[in-house]
């Protein structure tokens, strides 16, 4: 009798780890795939035109009209957006031109749209006369939390990634400690080089809606000490090339 149980019993266990197996294998598939889908690409491409020009100004100024053509002929609101740089390693006041769509095939419907215009043509020939245009960097959005405010004043910080997953989950924790130690209103995106790279892999930029809150990152970046230790810890995930500051100029 004794060893009829003991036969039953060994049949009943193997089962038992079966199941739980199973149900292991079930949850890891489970966590697998809520993991694929919360790392789904974020619709969202740009590029960045870096321009020389002595008169930003009127660089801005003849984008403005730029911008009213174009979004008579496409609908878009202010296409293309100028920033100045402040804090700059290269040169001071450089003019860099951003332009964001959805894709890379939207946005190469829009210049298509706008390249043989009369306006637009006319127009780019008062640019040329102003400017001299040096590199175009096409990337994709890895990270965004909304388009800078208008006014913005940014930092930006040009890094090769060695882990782009681990550095993401890094950026993640940093949003964390903005939302404690008084920079809440700061967005944080962070953009993959599709084409044109020449000494980064990817592109980090906190976007401020004034001076005084670009000031009070700077700050806290230099003295909190959960961002020191942030800086810190996150700096075996990249290297940075170079920093920058700009604030836009955009006429609206």
């Amino acid at each position: 009798m004794i060893l009829r149980r003991l036969e039953n019993s060994s049949k009943v266990i193997p089962m038992k780890i079966s199941r739980l197996l199973l149900a292991s294998l079930v949850a890891l598939l489970a966590a697998c795939c809520l993991h694929a889908a919360d790392s789904k690409p974020i619709a969202r491409v740009m590029t960045l035109l870096e321009v020389e020009t002595e008169d930003a100004s009127g660089y801005a100024t003849w984008i403005k009209e730029y911008n009213e053509v174009a979004k008579a002929k496409t609908g878009v609101d202010t296409l293309l957006r100028v920033f100045q740089t402040s804090f700059d390693g290269h040169t001071s006041g450089r003019v860099r031109v951003s332009v964001s769509a959805s894709s890379v095939a939207e946005l190469t419907k829009l210049t298509s749209a706008l390249e043989n215009d009369p306006a637009i043509v006319q127009n780019r020939d008062h640019l040329r006369a102003i400017r001299k245009t040096t590199s175009r960097v096409l990337y994709q959005a890895v990270r965004f939390e909304g388009p800078s405010p208008k006014g913005a004043n940014n930092y930006s910080a040009l890094v090769v990634v060695t882990d782009e997953a681990a550095y993401l989950q890094a950026l993640d924790e940093l949003r964390s400690i903005f939302d404690t130690i008084g920079l809440k209103d700061l967005k944080i995106g962070a953009y993959r080089v599709l084409a044109g790279r020449t000494d980064h892999s990817h592109r980090v930029t906190i976007s401020t809606a004034s001076a005084d809150r670009l000031a009070a990152f700077l700050d806290a970046m230099g003295t909190d000490p959960k961002l020191t230790d942030w800086l810190a810890r996150s700096a075996k995930l990249r290297t940075v090339a170079s920093t920058v500051t700009s604030k836009e100029i955009t006429k609206y």
